[in-house]
């Protein structure tokens, strides 16, 4: 039996998405028993993740950096930041700066305890 054109284009999709999926989408399977962030001597809760389908770039007035997209946020209301080089940020507003706290977004979400 042939398969019609929708099925296997639905057929073609649905593999492509398990063989990349979206590493926030890993996290928030994760996010609930597991939601502790660690980065040197500092742990954060982390409240929330954004998928990446609905990530936007940050246009706030205290940004002062590169282009980011905002992809989390810990219990104190600070985001982790996706840097347009791939690299995660940890953006501190108490303290007004941003720390590399992940090479990419796959090793931050690995990396949540």
């Amino acid at each position: 039996m042939l398969c019609d054109e929708p099925t296997f284009l639905f057929q073609s999709v649905l593999l492509a998405v398990m063989e990349h999926p979206d590493p926030i989408d890993r996290g928030l399977a994760r996010l609930f028993p597991h939601r502790t962030f660690r980065h040197g001597e500092r742990t954060m809760t982390i409240a929330g993740l954004i998928r990446d389908a609905d990530q936007r770039p940050l246009d706030a007035p205290w940004w002062r950096g590169k282009q980011v997209s905002i992809i989390g946020v810990d219990l104190d209301g600070n985001f982790f930041l996706r840097h347009s080089g791939g690299a995660v940020l940890y953006w501190d507003h108490r303290l007004q700066t941003d720390t590399v706290v992940a090479p990419s977004v796959r090793e931050f979400v690995e990396r949540i305890e």
